[in-house]
């Protein structure tokens, strides 16, 4: 078991017994259910009795050193790990814990964008407070978890890696926090159609320590625009790179949306490859939705854009979340679908002017902040399951985390009443729907209104992220988030407050600038910059007001051998 501890000291129940509780996962959302219970011992509580399992041989989940005797991250628990001289995407302030700020943790003003190092080692010092993970079963694989109706308690099969000894024990209550990164999304359609190609290949997570030998002075091509994309182009024309394409299928990556790139190095494609060209290149075709097939089709009246020569590609895919282990019938399903009333009509918004009124696809995709089978963290079908992680859309995945793991801790207490399926279900159905009313929500719901969008002229006002229309669209997009967060936060008795759902206080009007900075940076770069370099004014601590301060130099100027601090650049 992980004994370490890290030094750092912390400052009536409906229930007629403390419950059994497996908790599955120490990274993030594990160590923030186990900080949170040790947060509220000696309180007159019914606090549950957790045991934590660890596949790996540490906390920190994706966040985690590569371990010295798996340098090559053959086990499971590694292969996903992130690299070691990665940066943060997000600023800092919208990483920051209430109980334990980043001007504690470093004892002086610090850039917004941190590298990894530093994430993982405010995570640990946070949320081993007091020896909260200290009798966490590191090393220790669940197999598998059922549910038996009889007896009404989970029958979990753990393998003991160290000894390889297994065991099946019987818990109450069963809490999954593995993760939404559990193992790579790699398309069947790109690994067939890949086969033919005779260069380098490999998922984003593969772009390891020996990364600049795939790029430096060569030409690269992201299949993908999301986050990975961005910081693996950033990163390939820090190393050398000679050339970088991105290839966006749905324009709705964070890659499509910035606007400058260091060196005019990299490309975005509005489309993907479909033909091989030779032996490393392709043809690149611009896609559409069509709502009669249900597919993405190639668009013909769009003029291909051939590529000769492509040394490396990069699939920036995704991930997909581990629930091997949970029997079928306890997990939920990120690819589920929804139907919408037939009588509903989109609210008036900027766009309307120019797209009346769309009539949604007839599979609509689930939403950025609901999971459809899943009821603020407990499983609607059965919820003895309960689950922590962020939203799909997040744009504050560890306080989101945070504030769901005390929601779920008040669930095992009996402190929160979980509503009964029909109404949980009326709820998110509700809460769907207030997405579609926003058009940038609605965009990655509905991919007939995505197809609208995207047919949109080049120089509509929507193209110019300054634009007062479209900045008032994404202000509403981000309260709506810190409601949801309030909201929740108010359920979990949680020990900071944003204000209500109706109404946020000055701290959750704050986070909603916070947040919206986060994306602004990607519009307000000049000449040799990267959004780590932007320094805005709205990133100050939402605990201490204390503002970031600039990197040493411009990040894409800084060293990037693996293994960085901030203390490497001081």
């Amino acid at each position: 078991m992980f004994k370490k501890s890290f030094g750092r000291k912390s400052s009536s129940s409906a229930i007629s017994r403390p419950l059994d509780v497996v908790l599955i996962g120490c990274g993030p959302s594990g160590m923030a259910l186990l900080h949170a219970l040790k947060s509220c011992e000696g309180k007159d509580l019914m606090l549950p009795n957790i045991t934590c399992y660890e596949r790996a041989s540490s906390p920190g989940g994706l966040w985690r050193d590569v371990p010295a005797s798996d340098p090559e991250r053959n086990k499971p628990e590694n292969k996903v790990l992130m690299y070691d001289d990665l940066w943060t995407n997000r600023p800092k302030e919208a990483m920051e814990f209430f109980d334990y700020t980043f001007d504690e943790h470093f004892k002086k003003p610090t850039p917004s964008y941190l590298p990894r190092e530093d994430i993982l080692d405010y995570l640990l010092k946070r949320n081993s407070v007091d020896g909260a993970l200290d009798d966490v079963k590191f090393s220790h694989t669940v197999k598998s978890v059922t549910y038996d109706e009889k007896s009404e308690k989970f029958n979990v099969t753990v393998t003991d890696d160290s000894s390889g000894s297994t065991t099946t024990s019987a818990y109450d209550r069963c809490v999954w926090a593995g993760g939404l990164h559990g193992f790579l999304e790699d398309p069947d359609e790109l690994d067939s159609f890949l086969d033919d190609y005779k260069g380098k290949k490999m998922h984003s997570s593969e772009a390891n320590e020996n990364f600049e030998e795939d790029v430096k002075g060569k030409v690269i091509m992201t299949i993908g625009d999301g986050y990975s994309a961005e910081d693996l182009a950033l990163r390939a024309v820090k190393l050398g790179a000679k050339k970088v394409y991105i290839c966006s299928r749905s324009e709705l990556g964070t890659a499509a949306d910035t606007e400058y790139w260091p060196e005019d190095k990299v490309e975005i494609v509005y489309g993907v490859p479909y033909k091989n060209v030779k032996d490393t290149g392709f043809k690149c075709q611009y896609i559409y939705w069509s709502e009669k097939k249900q597919k993405y089709r190639k668009d013909d009246e769009e003029l291909p854009k051939k590529i000769k020569h492509i040394d490396t590609v990069i699939l920036c895919t995704g991930y997909n979340e581990n629930l091997g282990m949970l029997d079928p019938s306890l997990r939920f399903d990120t690819e589920k679908t929804w139907d919408l009333p037939k009588s509903w009509e989109m609210e008036n918004n900027p766009f309307t002017i120019s797209l009346g009124n769309i009539t949604p696809s007839k599979s609509l995709l689930g939403g950025g902040t609901v999971y459809l089978d899943v009821y603020r963290s407990v499983l609607i079908k059965n919820p003895k399951v309960m689950f922590i992680n962020e939203y799909q859309d997040t744009a504050c995945d560890f306080l989101e985390i945070d504030v769901n793991a005390w929601l779920v801790l008040r669930y095992l207490t009996g402190e929160v009443e979980i509503p009964q399926e029909k109404e949980m279900i009326k709820n998110n159905n509700k809460q769907l729907i207030t997405e579609m009313n926003f058009p940038w929500l609605r965009n990655g719901i509905d991919r007939a209104y995505n197809a609208e969008l995207n047919d949109l002229d080049d120089n509509h006002w929507s193209s110019n992220g300054q634009d007062e229309r479209s900045l008032t669209m994404e202000k509403q997009i981000e309260e709506f988030k810190v409601k949801l967060l309030a909201r929740d936060m108010k359920t979990a008795k949680y020990p900071f407050d944003l204000g209500k759902f109706d109404k946020l206080n000055d701290k959750g009007k704050q986070f909603v600038d916070i947040l919206l900075a986060s994306h602004r940076t990607r519009t307000m770069m000049d000449k040799g910059q990267t959004f780590r370099d932007v320094l805005h004014p709205d990133f100050k601590s939402l605990y201490t007001n204390t503002p970031s301060c600039a990197l040493p130099a411009n990040w894409i100027n800084l060293k990037a051998d693996g293994g960085n601090r901030l203390s490497d650049f001081a």
